[in-house]
């Protein structure tokens, strides 16, 4: 499936692909060999496999049509077997209507349950949605608390997000130097709109504050880089 990056006060959506296996069977057509041996893996109960599938009708791709119901169909089978990159595809169909009727309070579910099993993209689009109130009641603590696990699992919107959020105040207590030692977390794994906050946070600091932010920001890299939640 695509990837989809949106800003802070939309949902942020990173889906998953999917990629061709390669196989010994003597058929003749390499991707139809492949998409039979997806098929009977999945009705065999093998969940990465009904993933895949999903995946392949979501996009219309390896000679398949473009059908959202079956990728939906799909995407089910393989939450039902607790693949989280499913939870997270079929959340973003509920949230976006995308061959189901929208449906916000499913795709969170959704989401939880991605996020449960650490997927960096379920805590940020959960972090998304409380941020902006979509389908809940803006709640900008519970915004923050998922940048932050999606943020020190390395997951650069989602501390570019907790920068902004430290910089204004929403959430968590303002506190500059923060805002600052997120966008450099950010920066450093290649967010370009970071990199532009921290040029302008540094703008506005003395040279003394641009020692400490620096600090900060040293001591929060060497935290996400070593591990510590």
């Amino acid at each position: 499936m695509k990837h989809r990056i949106l800003s802070i006060l939309v949902l942020g959506i990173l889906l998953s692909g999917c990629g061709g296996r390669s196989t010994k069977s003597t058929h003749t057509d390499p991707v139809l060999r492949t998409l039979h041996e997806l098929e009977v893996a999945a009705k065999g109960g093998d969940a990465g496999a009904a993933f895949e599938l999903g995946a392949l009708y979501h996009d219309g791709e390896q000679g398949l049509a473009k059908d959202l119901t079956k990728a939906r169909s799909y995407f089910e089978e393989a939450t039902r077997g607790g693949d989280q990159r499913a939870e997270f595809n079929l959340g973003v169909m509920y949230f976006e209507g995308e061959g189901v009727t929208k449906n916000y309070p499913k795709a969170r579910k959704l989401f939880e349950s991605a996020a449960k099993k650490n997927d960096v993209r379920a805590m940020f689009n959960l972090g998304a949605m409380y941020y902006a109130g979509l389908g809940v009641k803006v709640d900008f603590e519970k915004a923050s608390t998922y940048f932050a696990q999606s943020g020190r699992l390395g997951f650069d919107q989602a501390q570019f997000n907790l920068g902004v959020m430290f910089a204004k105040g929403e959430g968590v207590p303002k506190n500059i130097g923060q805002a600052y030692a997120w966008f450099s977390a950010a920066s450093s794994r290649g967010n370009q709109k970071a990199e532009e906050a921290m040029k302008n946070i540094e703008r506005s600091l003395s040279s003394s504050e641009r020692r400490s932010a620096r600090s900060i920001a040293a001591e929060l890299e060497k935290e996400l880089t070593s591990g510590k939640k």
